[in-house]
């Protein structure tokens, strides 16, 4: 109990000091605000029009597009907000950075992800929650006690899978020389998770299902709360995102141990 609480008080000592990073840099918080809604606005214009030229994705209308969207949106939002140092791993490696952290009384993990917080990202973030909300209005999607609590279960799940996944392999990077074009390769397929996988080959639609879980940041809680998919759902998130966080877990943990400062 005691070591929970001076984690907690570091933790919030980390979420202080980027508060005031973002205050104390207010136009770099709105461009990157700006930059961040740009980003994805684009990506969803690019979605949006295709849905309102094929007539939507399969059995995807165009709402139903914009939940899947949104949903994705939301966590990646939450990533970039408080695992996003994860990304950091291979920088922190070369360049021996990981020896200052080693030397201290905490966990190296909590000191690289509380090194850089971008609460830009919680901000933009609302735009998202807006976009899901006014989805599932036009859906018929009623708010109810059921709904929120997989909502609950879907932001825990779906965070822990996009972090844990990154997590994997930019650790990868205690062994690997140029390990970071890797991790970058895995966030650019994850775009194919802001699209219903069913509109692919099944040969896609089984990797990121079952090699790298995508399907479960996204698709498989828009297809449940659309009704395209059964109540699985609620049972194969936290089994995947259990599976997801023990593998990261495990890489990590043998990197860390075998880490010999810079020329690792």
């Amino acid at each position: 109990m005691r070591r929970l609480r001076y984690y907690i008080r570091l933790w919030n000592g980390y979420q202080r000091i980027s508060l005031l990073m973002v205050t104390q840099y207010p136009a770099d918080t709105v461009i990157w605000i700006l930059s961040m809604l740009l980003r994805e606005a684009s990506a969803f214009l690019g979605v949006v029009t295709i849905a309102n030229v094929a007539g939507g994705f399969g059995r995807w209308n165009l709402y139903e597009l914009c939940l899947l969207f949104s949903m994705c949106a939301i966590i990646e939002a939450i990533g970039q907000s408080f695992f996003d140092n994860i990304w950091g791993i291979n920088y922190h490696v070369k360049d021996g950075l990981l020896d200052v952290y080693m030397i201290r009384p905490a966990s190296v993990f909590i000191q690289l992800l509380g090194e850089r917080f971008h609460y830009q990202a919680v901000i933009s973030m609302t735009a998202y929650i807006g976009l899901m909300i006014y989805s599932m209005v036009h859906l018929g999607i009623g708010l109810g006690i059921g709904t929120l609590f997989f909502l609950l279960e879907f932001l825990i799940c779906g965070t822990a899978v996009n972090s844990g996944i990154y997590l994997i392999f930019n650790s990868l990077n205690f062994w690997l020389i140029q390990g970071n074009d890797l991790p970058v390769l895995v966030q650019t397929c994850r775009e194919f998770a802001k699209y219903p996988l069913s509109v692919f080959p099944s040969m896609i639609g089984c990797f990121f299902t079952f090699i790298i879980p995508f399907g479960f940041v996204g698709y498989y809680p828009a297809a449940y709360l659309t009704g395209k998919s059964g109540n699985w759902v609620l049972f194969a998130m936290p089994v995947c995102a259990l599976t997801i966080g023990l593998i990261g877990s495990v890489i990590w943990r043998t990197g860390i141990r075998g880490y010999e400062s810079t020329g690792n």
